[in-house]
């Protein structure tokens, strides 16, 4: 059974006013997004979605640079659009960014860096005391780190 206290927290969480305006600019960028897409044609459709509406500026987040490139080539035309027929008459100016899909971003490698010699020797001294094989060889493992 939920906690009364808590039903009434969200309540009253969901009726306050920031959190309506919240929703309310999330469902404004939604639907300019959805505008746009309708507008732009492909590579760019698909590609470059609305981001934000902030101080009359509309922020548009393209898959790469190319694209970014394009996009902004057509600066004028999307503003034209978004202004006119996409319910954004407030906009003033467009900012497009980069931002690789997640898929694409590149992944840190981690580096091993060397332990010291006085740690490895302590690692070996205390797998050789271990009756558990496995974690025995782990920490020999871990011990042949070491800077050499």
């Amino acid at each position: 059974m939920p906690d009364k206290a808590r039903v009434t927290s969200l309540t009253s969480f969901i009726r306050n006013e920031s959190f309506s305006q919240l929703i309310a600019h999330a469902e404004k960028i939604k639907d300019a997004n959805n505008r746009l897409q309708h507008f732009l044609a492909p590579p760019l459709s698909g590609h470059v979605h609305v981001s934000n509406i902030k101080n009359n500026t509309l922020i548009l987040l393209a898959d790469s640079a190319v694209l970014s490139t394009r996009t902004r080539f057509l600066a004028s035309e999307i503003l034209n659009y978004m202004r006119n027929d996409g319910g954004l008459a407030m906009v003033a100016r467009l900012k497009v960014k980069i931002a690789l899909p997640i898929s694409h971003r590149p992944v840190k490698k981690r580096s091993i860096k060397g332990i010291s010699t006085t740690t490895s020797n302590l690692l070996e001294s205390v797998a050789l005391d271990i009756e558990d094989s496995q974690l025995s060889a782990v920490i020999k493992r871990l011990a042949s780190h070491s800077k050499k």
